[in-house]
């Protein structure tokens, strides 16, 4: 496959588009609000699977907020499929948890000795983009023949619908014989407080 290149812009083909998205953002959208089987009752293993989730949120955050004229080098945008770019609505502070806390080792992070009520992880990270995926899914449903063949939209109807269910979304991993190119399955789990997704709860003991 070869990239078109317009002004030293990167321009991706339509058979690159079709790849990466029934692929790559495909996995963001379903690791950042699916989880995997982990120990309600230990901290660190809670801590690893909503790092990993926030770690997802961050990269469609990027997805849908930047513009085509703004991507940096090969990023991947919404705008590709016709899709924004959007503005995300949420607290002020969510930005400055996901560039200073989540990525990085700043001093930024002192701020949180001042206030420890601040310090855990917000639910807003995911809560705030679970609309922008649903209406993001719906738009490549409503347009199928531009983004690829029929058959590669069945996965994305399942999340849709678990996406829409108001339950937690609990993901399962088959691996094919030579333990390469897993096939992901996932089932409806607890229900969500406010129906959009949240981080998991640490079980207390």
């Amino acid at each position: 496959m070869c990239c078109e290149k317009k002004q030293n812009v990167f321009v991706p083909s339509q058979e690159q588009k079709r790849l990466i998205l029934h692929d790559a953002v495909y996995y963001e959208v379903l690791f950042a609000f699916g989880i995997s089987a982990h120990d309600e009752a230990d901290y660190c293993s809670w801590e690893h699977t909503n790092f990993a989730r926030m770690g997802h949120a961050r990269a469609l955050y990027w997805f849908f907020e930047t513009s085509v004229a703004d991507r940096k080098q090969d990023d991947v945008v919404s705008e590709d499929f016709r899709f924004g770019p959007i503005t995300i609505r949420r607290p002020s502070d969510d930005q400055t948890r996901l560039n200073k806390d989540l990525f990085h080792l700043t001093y930024a992070r002192l701020r949180h000795f001042a206030n420890l009520q601040n310090k855990p992880w917000p639910d807003s990270i995911l809560s705030c983009l679970h609309e922008p995926c649903v209406e993001f899914i719906k738009h490549l449903l409503a347009h199928k023949n531009q983004f690829g063949a029929p058959n590669d939209f069945v996965m994305w109807e399942r999340l849709l619908t678990a996406l829409s269910s108001g339950r937690e979304i609990c993901i399962h991993r088959a691996f094919t014989q030579t333990g390469v190119n897993p096939n992901y399955s996932f089932e409806l789990g607890r229900p969500l407080q406010f129906g959009r997704s949240e981080l998991t709860k640490p079980k207390v003991v």
